[in-house]
């Protein structure tokens, strides 16, 4: 398998959903069938993917309901959020896609294990899978409104990063070459304006950072896996998120990133300059995936504007501390994706485009 990492094309792995797929759904067909054409849909994007010389190919997360089902399907302990949970409410995440821990999670198997296969059996490129991460997983359900769930964050955190880390053992071993953990609540309590929104609500920014952290280090720390296998931490999700047109707090930003055990960090990089995480604060060593191209819309981004935007950050960390990037994922709306799969094309087809301005005599 060819190792392709220093060639910088990411994308966040949810892909919108194929018609092919989406007929063979609303036929009724389940069971075998449904996951035979599940796997020749996996199959396809991951060989459009290869075609795009994209750094890592990824099933889509075409068995997904939502970016989160993947853990929802098969641990048990998970319940519908029975109120309010304001952090979430801040980064925007769908009612649909929360659930709260009622009791400590089991894994019934393995997690990702399906998705992998049909696109380790079709391409000689890196394969990578995105998850949530178990701090996301142990707040997202929780009001974090006192001492008490923040507490019960950390334990459920402690409980779900154990079975995280377990699927991410397993997925190396086999032969997954990337995962990347997902956390979109971590960007409200970064921003200044998330923070004083989270402080109105009741919640400790500080604590709340605290109990995540902890749960997605743990999850990652130490690994039993290859020199060569990468672990990321993805701030993204369906595009750009709420509050960071008020800039960010550099100790939040800070306490995040210092002494990370992730290799890769995955963040918006928007237009305004004033919306963007902080680079000088992100310590050299830790790859900075840059998501440049917007997926919450179809319209396409220039080439020139986005290297007007990249050029100083490859020239002050170097080729080999960045990467280019979307901003999230395609799909984590699976019901109402915001384009097509030939408006995604052309979307992956720009990151690919602008990276070879970098990165050209490495493909």
């Amino acid at each position: 398998m060819a190792d392709d990492f220093g060639y910088h094309i990411d994308h966040h792995g949810s892909l919108v959903r194929p018609p092919e797929l989406l007929a063979v759904r609303s036929s009724g067909l389940s069971g075998a069938a449904l996951a035979t054409a599940e796997d020749e849909a996996a199959a396809a994007a991951a060989h459009a993917q290869r075609r795009l010389t994209l750094s890592a190919c990824g099933d889509g997360q075409f068995r997904r309901t939502h970016f989160e089902s993947v853990v929802y399907d098969h641990v048990s302990g998970f319940a519908p959020v029975p109120g309010a949970t304001p952090l979430a409410d801040l980064a925007g995440i769908p009612l649909a896609r929360r659930r709260v821990l009622g009791s400590p999670p089991t894994a019934a198997g393995r997690l990702a294990a399906a998705e992998v296969a049909p696109v380790l059996a079709t391409v000689d490129r890196p394969v990578f899978v995105a998850l949530p991460s178990p701090g996301y997983l142990a707040a997202v359900g929780s009001s974090l409104a006192g001492a008490g769930d923040i507490d019960a964050v950390r334990a459920r955190g402690a409980e779900l990063a154990a079975i995280v880390r377990a699927e991410i053992e397993a997925l190396a071993a086999d032969k997954v070459a990337y995962v990347a953990l997902g956390n979109p609540l971590y960007v409200p309590l970064l921003t200044v304006a998330g923070r004083a929104a989270a402080a109105a609500a009741g919640i400790d920014a500080d604590a709340a950072l605290a109990a995540m952290t902890e749960a997605d280090r743990a999850a990652v720390s130490g690994l039993a896996v290859p020199a060569e296998f990468r672990v990321g931490l993805d701030l993204t999700d369906a595009g750009p998120l709420p509050g960071t047109s008020s800039g960010y707090d550099a100790g939040a930003v800070e306490g995040l990133l210092d002494e990370t055990p992730f290799q890769r960090v995955c963040v918006d990089y928007p237009a305004n300059p004033a919306a963007r995480l902080p680079l000088e604060l992100v310590k050299p060593g830790l790859v900075v995936s840059l998501g440049v191209i917007d997926v919450s819309t179809s319209a396409l981004e220039t080439v020139d504007e986005l290297l007007e935007r990249l050029d100083p950050v490859v020239e002050q960390r170097g080729e080999s501390d960045v990467a280019v990037a979307t901003n999230g994922g395609f799909a984590q709306s699976v019901d109402s994706p915001a384009m097509s799969t030939e408006e995604q094309h052309a979307k992956l087809r720009l990151v690919e485009t602008t990276a070879r301005y970098y990165w050209g005599n490495e493909i």
